[in-house]
């Protein structure tokens, strides 16, 4: 991503990607991207600031405050995250004389209000997630994504940002609630992840363990031991789990859906689809789709 000086904001290089992006080419209509930014040693205090999207921004070095209009003041340390939203005045930044690093995303989309049935009941409230390198990871990849022009990487963005923003509210809740979600070795949250980076293509189970430097029936006692699934089961019910998030949120056909995700048998994908979810691919998107 290229990068720029602007002394108004921080002494440092900082990113701003717009999304480059025709939006009637994108498939998914429920939810788009429009602004990545990642500011370090970010040091003015903004007041009155108002938006006509939504947007997040996650605090990863520093601290400051956040406030939404007479509200009360909250404090924002590294881990902290708060929103931005239509028709409210924001007033945030780092302590006097400091500066904080953030990142941010701005966007907008039905599937917003969804959210705040469900994830969002309270988005002037601050949340404390903690600090993930994952997390950074994945944001900055939504910025790859808006910056490349590619209409499916936009797409690819609007994904990544839906499944960032269930983890950044989930580990939110954790954390208020005491409960902390049980804890796995790195080495098997590892694998795990490398089995869901795999899931848009064929499958091959013989790549996991390689890569990975274990054997066949290591890799098949992990996946069975941290889901209570055999290993093929916990795979095809990953796979059907993200041919509903496509059902609802693309126009894709559920041809294309399947291919896409490795089965060159649309037969057998639609067998499986109607087995783990009770009904078939094209119900499921009858009463589930945001697509337009």
């Amino acid at each position: 991503m290229a990068k720029f000086l602007d002394y108004m904001i921080s002494s440092l290089p900082i990113r701003i990607i717009e999304l480059k992006v025709d939006r009637s080419r994108l498939k998914i209509k429920g939810l788009t991207p429009l602004q990545f930014g990642h500011l370090p040693g970010r040091t003015p205090m903004r007041r009155n600031s108002t938006t006509e999207s939504w947007a997040f921004t996650y605090i990863v070095r520093g601290s400051g405050t956040y406030q939404v209009g007479d509200g009360p003041v909250q404090r924002l340390e590294a881990g902290s995250l708060f929103w931005e939203y239509p028709g409210e005045l924001f007033h945030f930044g780092p302590d006097p004389g400091k500066d904080w690093d953030e990142y941010y995303v701005n966007f907008e989309g039905s599937r917003v209000m969804e959210w705040l049935d469900t994830l969002i009941p309270e988005p002037g409230k601050v949340l404390r997630v903690g600090l993930d390198n994952k997390w950074i990871h994945k944001i900055e990849t939504i910025g790859d994504y808006m910056e490349s022009g590619i209409a499916d990487n936009a797409d690819r963005a609007a994904l990544l940002l839906e499944s960032l923003v269930y983890e950044f509210c989930s580990a939110n809740e954790s954390r208020k609630s005491g409960v902390r979600p049980e804890r796995k070795p790195e080495f098997i949250l590892r694998i795990l992840e490398d089995i869901g980076e795999s899931l848009y293509k064929p499958w091959d189970e013989r790549h996991i363990w390689e890569r990975n430097h274990i054997s066949r029936s290591t890799l098949r006692r992990i996946v069975h031991q941290s889901t209570g699934y055999a290993l093929n089961e916990y795979v095809n019910r990953q796979k059907v789990a993200e041919a509903k998030k496509l059902l609802r949120m693309t126009t894709l056909q559920i041809k294309q859906i399947a291919q896409m995700l490795g089965f060159e048998d649309t037969a057998y994908f639609a067998r499986l689809f109607k087995k783990f979810t009770g009904m078939s691919a094209m119900t499921f998107r009858d009463k589930h789709s945001d697509a337009i």
